[in-house]
Order: structure tokens, then C-alpha cells, then sequence
């Protein structure tokens, strides 16, 4: 131990580094002020403003004497159409592409399909006895039974089973030629209007025709075909009886559309490497892009303002900025020295693009093989009492000494955690088999948001991230640290509350090859020990096939693990090498792989052959261990449920879809009637009832942020529950009446449990930077730290009187 504490004093004295200079953090600012301001129009895509921060920070590399280097490649920006598109007999206004349709003719007899829902656990299928094969399937958007509370599937918020990519998968797999969508009377209201043709994401086409048609182009055809659309639905909603019929109606087509790409750039410069050393490189990075003016992705997604992106990440593309400058002459004198290529990405809000792209395509005379370290920062911008993370550590086994000497030399409370794979660009870097590093101050309120702006930032805690960085950089460009890649175990560091549904595979899918249009999914990687490494799939792999599922993209591969249950095994069909390869994988559940950094509230599998019912009247059929279990809950995911303290009631979370929102429900179980005790604003989570009487409940909810919906997280390695920085703790009424804020800090607050003896409330929160477990009087205030040890620490109760958690 002494000569491990006289080896930090003597390489912390070699540091000359240390507080930047007045001068150098006046540059900071003034890079942020440039990049974060309303004329830079929030750095979106295909904006003058992204244009203008590239030629702003390719003019900072040559002022600081390096020579910079312009990347350009192409992004999708959105969707067009092309001159053929045609729907025989039908006026061009009447009807559009959907953004997520492919290309092509189509012509068949009319199937009408009803809402096109196939749902085997909610015993309503009206796909099972309809022939799809050569056919158009005409399909109804949304669900049944929609303003019904006691539907089975909820009647409040769209079911997984509404979802158009679902509907056009389900369809495609039995064999349909095309997809006509409508709007029923019953939600069209008279209005007879079709969508507009939208950007759908990066995601690949979904295989075959996706258009939708006015309400009175589908009524024309249907009456032919003696059906009325509005008796239909009203039909059907009446006793959930399936009611598809083919039609003697033939529909004829052409779609034309195509991906429209705006041209982006990666803005780097390189200092150049010497001695035995020189052929070795570093990468150190940020990305300079943000939101633009808001929409997919945004915290307020309804709001059309510029999202500046101060912290988000000018912080990280400034502070990349004074490292280079600083290491300039730092390094000027070191005889054996790495390369240090300073790397500037753009499109990382939309996939990871930019970074993608430079691993893909090196640059020469860099070759990918010689990249020994990624250093990434992004979102530095918000340090609070000298706190930094540092995830990606279990990426390399030489990553703790350096960082905790380089903590010492620069004075920082610093928690390191996770392996290489997060929402940023070290990812792609990873996925190349490369150790990284993320450097990250915290989460905040602001983030996607059009408040990040640059009056917000802790420029000194900026500072104290740059002499951090440095450090760690100087130190593998000396070579004095080389580490050496890591498949780390862990789920990622950023994942979050892990809360599973359906099955969990382990894959790891490229982002730089979503926007295919030749179908599949390619996998950068899979996590070790998941099913996929058990069943031998491997990064570079394109899964094509999943249980007979074609699989044409991420949702569909989404989808297909939605259909099935842990424990089932499959087949996975891959395309490696240019050759069709069948493997065998025995799916798994979320819940087992829970880990540090991942959150703790897994569910257990799904039930066995439950049908719905109400409350109590339905047991598990095929249960060999457990006795006298009865289902509570029909339809929809269901999760997180706590009794009231006189054991009448239970408070539970649901959502009905991928995409939809968790609210909060009161079920009565002497009834089976349920009641949402929470707003409907946002996203919420974690409820429980207060104690000792039980006549108010806390949970947690996302509507400081905004009342909508926020987007969903990454869910290409499986169901995951995202750590929103805009989940406060709220207290109502048992029967959902006078909320109130507990809370209201920067970062997540949830997971909020009661002393069962009341006036005292215990819950997760990351308002120092980490997740450690908090406590508080029940009226919000008396705020304490519990823990604060690196890592997951939530999740928590306390024990019968108090004392101990």
C-alpha cells in the first residue's frame, strides 16, 4: 500500500497540468456561446447551423496550429415520393406511402382484416382463419373498444398489438402483397384525412407496400363488398368477435418512395505521433450536432423551438477543443509519443452516425487496427461538488489505475462504472473491439430540452474535465498506459430500471446499418453469457430470420421477442460470411440479467396459458410448484404492484404498448375494479401507498418535463426502463386527487417505499451524479444521502420498524 501511494504522489506530480488559466476558460465559453446560440438553429441536420459549427471548429484546429480534416457522409433525413406512385381509381390526394413502407407494385383481391390484431394472450385473433397470401390487406389503425376502461386491451392508451410496424409485420409474415390502412369512422369522425408522409427513423423499410387511404376511399370498396365500416366497428366493440372476410374487390398499385439524405461532416486533426510509438493512435472525441428545432427525440417533442444543446453537447465539443490545445504543448517535448487524432462528430442524435461512419471508413493514413483508446465526452457541462462519471471501465482491466491516479492529480470525486456500450459515440468504437472511455457530469431537467443553453453551464467544472482528460490522454499517448479490450459481462452502465417483457436474445445491433433497404438486422456484438453468445451469434452477423419471423428490422426483431416467452427455443437464422447459417437459441428473460448499473426491479417470466377474466377467477394452468395463483390483471404489461397497508388494494403500474406510457392504477380486489390514480401526464413509475393509513400514494412521473410522452429508450439489447432526468416523486390522494411535488432536483427521483410506521419515505435518486438511496420526511423535505458507493444502489425498503433499510 505505500508504494502504491508513493506511486500516485510521484505521477501526480509529473502532471503539470491543473485549473485552466482564466484565459483558457474564457475559450471554453466562447466556443459554447458559438455552438449553443439560436443562429447555429440548435445544430440539427441539414440546418445552416450545423454547417456553420463545422466551419467554426475546423477553424479552432488550424488557430491552434493542427491541421483539420473534413469527413462528409450521408445521413436519412426523411422520406419522398418519387414520380410513379399510383393507387388504381383513387385521386393522388385520397391516399400517401407510409414512411416505413418499401418500394414496389402490388395488385390483389381486397382482404379486409378488421384492426389486424393476431393477439394469442388475449384470445383475439383475426388473423388466424383469414387467407393474407397474395392478397391486399386492408386494415384498420388503432384497436377496439378504445373509450371502454374495461376493455381487455385497457381502452386508455393504444395496446403493443395497434402498433402500424406490428400490424404490416404480422400481415407481411402471412404472406399479403401489400398494406392499406385506414382511419374507422369511429376515430376519423367525419373528418376523412390521411396522414402526413414522415420521416420514420433510421430503422429499414418494412418489406413490402405500406400505404393509408381516406375513410371514404376504404368505405367505396368495403360497401362493395356489403360491409359498412362504421357498423363494423361498432360490432366489434360491442363483443370483441373478429369479423375479417375477404372481398371481391381487386386493388392495384405502384409505391415510389425513397430515403432522402442530408449531407453531415466529422471535423478532426491529428497530433502527429513520434519515435517507436508514432504508428499508434487515440482517439479522443465528442459529438457537435444536437435537435435541431426539436420534434423525435426532444423532451417536449410538441414543442417547435431551437434546442441549443448547450451541454448536449457543446460542453463536450468545447472542452475536446481546450484538451488539444492543451496537449499541444504538453506533449512537445515527449520523444516516443502516440498520435492523438481530436475528433469532432456530427449525427450522433440520430444513430450514432458520425462515429459510425469514421470507424467504417478510417481516414487515411490511420488504419482502424492502430487505434489502441477512444476517450468520449459528452454532456460535461453540469458538475456538481467535483463529481465525475466515467463509464466504460470494464472495457479495459488498465482503466482503473489511470483514472484513479488521475482523479488524485486533479482533485475529482470520480465514480467509474460500466462497459463500453451507451447512447454515445463511444459505442462504435467499442463495437470495433476498441476500449473507450465516456466522461459524463450528470443528468438534468434541461436535457432535450429547449432550455440547455449556455448561461447554464459550470464552466469551471468544464475546466476541471479538461485537466481530467488531459491526463488520461497524456498518459496513453506517453504509452505509460495501454489497455487492452475487455468483453465486459455487465448490462450497459446507462440502461437503467430493467423491467422485462417478453424475451431477452443479448444481441447488440449496428446502428450505422439501420437505414438498409435489403432487410436485417446486423449485430455489432452480443453480451457474454446472453443466449445469443450460448447460441453462437456474433458481431458482423446479419439475423434475417427468428422463429420463422422474417426479420426485415429492429422492430421486427422487437417484435418477434415480444411473441415469445423466456425459456422457448428458436431459431435463429443469420447471414455470415455471405452464407444462410440456422442456430438454435434458448431465450431469456430481462430479469436474469439484471446487473449493476442496470437496475433491479426484473419481473419474472410471463404466465402460462392465461386467458382473460377478472380478478381471481382465472388460475395458472401448467404451475407445478406454486399453489392457488390467480391472475389480477388482463391485457397489457403490468408491473411494480404494492399493497395498501389494510391488504384491500394493490397500486400498479401498466402500458399497453412498446411506445406508450406507463401510468398508475389502484386495484381494488374485492371488485377488480381499477382506477388511474396518476395524472396521465408523461411517464410514470414505482408507486406505493403511504403509510400507516394508507390514504395517499407517492409515485414517480416525468410531467415536470412535459405533459407528452417521453420517447422511448435504445431497446436493441431488449426491454429496458430509461432513468428519465425528469422523474420527480409525487404524493395524491389514494384516489388520485391533490397531487404534490416531493421532489424537485436535477436527475431521477423514483423508487420511492414508506416506513411502514409513516413520516419517513425512501428512494433512488441521481442528483449527486450516481444512483444512491436518499430518505426524507414525508412532506418532501429533510433530504438525506444513504449511500455512495459506485454503482446501482436502489430499489429499497425499509424493515418492519425503521431502523435498518
Amino acid at each position: 500500500m505505500v508504494m502504491k501511494k508513493l506511486l500516485v504522489v510521484v505521477f501526480a506530480m509529473a502532471w503539470s497540468g491543473g485549473v485552466l488559466t482564466a484565459g483558457e476558460t474564457a475559450q471554453i465559453q466562447r466556443d459554447v456561446a458559438f455552438l449553443a446560440a439560436d443562429a447555429q438553429e440548435g445544430r440539427g441536420l441539414g440546418t445552416k447551423g450545423l454547417a456553420n459549427a463545422a466551419d467554426y471548429l475546423a477553424g479552432r484546429f488550424k488557430a491552434m496550429g493542427l491541421k483539420p480534416s473534413r469527413q462528409k457522409f450521408p445521413v436519412k433525413t426523411g422520406v419522398s415520393r418519387g414520380p410513379r406512385n399510383e393507387l388504381a381509381g383513387v385521386a393522388p390526394e385520397d391516399w400517401t406511402p407510409l414512411g416505413f413502407s418499401s418500394a414496389g407494385s402490388f395488385s390483389g383481391e381486397l382482404a379486409f382484416a378488421g384492426y389486424g390484431i393476431e393477439s394469442e394472450p388475449l384470445n383475439y385473433r383475426e388473423l388466424q382463419n383469414l387467407d393474407l397470401k397474395g392478397k391486399v390487406a386492408l386494415i384498420l389503425r388503432y384497436e377496439p373498444q378504445e373509450r371502454d376502461e374495461k376493455s381487455v386491451f385497457d381502452g386508455r392508451r393504444p395496446s403493443r398489438w395497434s402498433a402500424l410496424r406490428y400490424k404490416a409485420m404480422q400481415a407481411r409474415e402471412r404472406g399479403a402483397a401489400a398494406v392499406i390502412f385506414v382511419t374507422g369512422p369511429l376515430q376519423d369522425e367525419g373528418k376523412d384525412k390521411i396522414p402526413a408522409l414522415t420521416n420514420d427513423g433510421p430503422e429499414s423499410p418494412a418489406g413490402l407496400p405500406i400505404i393509408q387511404v381516406k375513410t371514404s376511399v376504404a368505405q367505396k370498396w368495403l360497401t362493395a363488398a356489403g360491409i359498412d365500416l362504421d357498423q363494423f366497428q361498432k360490432a366489434v366493440d360491442a363483443d370483441l368477435t373478429p369479423r375479417s372476410r375477404a372481398t371481391n374487390v381487386r386493388v392495384a398499385g405502384t409505391v415510389d418512395v425513397a430515403a432522402t439524405f442530408a449531407g453531415a461532416e466529422n471535423i478532426f486533426a491529428t497530433l502527429p505521433g513520434r519515435g517507436a510509438l508514432a504508428n499508434e493512435v487515440i482517439v479522443i472525441g465528442a459529438h457537435y450536432d444536437h435537435l435541431g428545432y426539436g420534434g423525435r427525440g426532444s423532451m417536449k417533442p410538441n414543442v417547435h423551438a431551437v434546442h441549443n444543446g448547450a451541454d448536449d453537447n457543446a460542453s463536450g465539443t468545447a472542452a475536446v477543443l481546450a484538451i488539444a490545445q492543451r496537449l499541444e504543448g504538453e506533449l512537445d517535448k515527449t520523444a516516443s509519443r502516440r498520435a492523438i487524432v481530436f475528433a469532432l462528430f456530427a449525427a450522433e442524435e440520430t444513430g450514432l452516425g458520425g462515429s459510425s461512419w469514421f470507424v467504417s471508413n478510417v481516414p487515411a493514413p490511420l488504419k482502424l487496427g492502430n487505434i489502441k483508446a477512444m476517450v468520449n465526452l459528452d454532456m460535461v457541462g453540469q458538475m456538481k461538488e467535483r463529481k465525475l462519471v466515467v463509464f466504460g471501465t470494464e472495457s479495459a482491466a488498465q482503466w482503473s489505475e489511470v483514472i484513479a491516479r488521475a482523479a488524485t492529480a486533479t482533485s475529482l470525486d470520480v465514480t467509474s462504472k460500466g462497459d463500453g456500450y451507451g447512447p454515445s459515440d463511444q459505442t462504435s468504437f467499442y463495437a470495433a473491439r476498441i476500449p473507450v472511455l465516456h466522461f459524463f457530469t450528470g443528468a438534468h431537467d434541461r436535457y432535450h430540452t429547449p432550455e440547455d443553453d449556455a448561461e447554464t453551464l459550470n464552466y469551471e467544472g468544464i475546466g476541471r474535465v479538461v485537466d481530467f482528460g488531459s491526463f488520461i490522454v497524456a498518459e496513453l499517448a506517453r504509452g505509460t498506459v495501454s489497455p487492452q479490450y475487455a468483453r465486459a459481462v455487465a448490462a450497459p452502465a446507462m440502461e437503467g430500471d430493467s423491467r422485462g417483457y417478453g424475451a431477452y436474445l443479448g444481441t447488440v445491433p449496428d446502428y450505422s446499418a439501420m437505414e438498409s433497404a435489403s432487410g436485417g438486422v446486423k449485430l455489432a456484438d452480443v453480451r457474454p453469457g446472453s443466449p445469443a453468445d450460448k447460441a453462437a451469434l456474433r458481431g458482423g452477423d446479419l439475423l434475417v430470420e427468428m422463429a420463422g419471423t422474417r426479420i426485415e428490422n429492429l422492430y421486427d426483431m422487437t417484435y418477434a421477442l415480444q411473441d415469445h416467452k423466456p425459456g422457448e427455443t428458436v431459431d435463429v437464422v443469420v447471414v455470415r460470411d455471405g452464407q444462410r447459417k440456422t442456430l438454435r437459441a434458448t431465450l431469456g428473460s430481462r430479469s436474469t440479467m439484471n446487473a449493476p448499473g442496470s437496475g433491479g426491479h426484473g419481473t419474472a417470466p410471463p404466465a402460462k396459458n392465461v386467458t382473460a377474466g377478472k380478478p381471481f377467477e382465472k388460475t395458472f394452468e401448467g404451475e407445478k410448484h406454486l399453489k392457488d395463483i390467480r391472475q389480477l390483471t388482463f391485457g397489457g404489461e403490468n408491473a411494480e404492484a404494492y399493497w395498501s397497508p389494510d391488504g384491500t388494494k394493490l397500486i400498479y403500474q401498466a402500458t399497453t404498448t412498446p411506445d406508450g406510457c406507463d401510468q398508475q392504477y389502484v386495484l381494488d380486489l374485492a371488485t377488480g375494479q381499477t382506477r388511474m390514480v396518476s395524472t396521465g401526464k408523461g411517464r410514470t413509475t414505482c408507486g406505493y401507498f403511504a403509510y400507516p393509513a394508507g390514504e395517499r400514494i407517492t409515485y414517480s412521473s416525468t410531467e415536470s418535463g412535459g405533459a407528452e410522452c417521453p420517447p422511448p429508450p435504445d431497446r436493441g439489447a431488449g426491454y429496458v426502463w430509461a432513468i428519465y432526468p425528469a422523474f420527480e416523486i409525487y404524493s395524491a390522494r389514494s384516489d388520485g386527487a391533490d397531487p404534490r411535488n416531493l421532489t424537485n432536483s436535477p436527475g431521477y427521483d423514483a423508487e420511492a417505499t414508506w416506513c411502514h410506521k409513516g413520516g419517513k419515505i425512501l428512494f433512488t435518486s441521481t442528483r449527486d451524479g450516481d444512483l444512491d438511496l436518499y430518505d426524507m420526511d414525508a412532506d418532501g423535505g429533510n433530504v438525506r444521502r444513504l449511500t455512495s458507493s459506485p454503482g446501482y444502489d436502489g430499489g429499497a425498503f425499509y424493515n418492519a420498524d425503521c431502523t435498518e433499510i
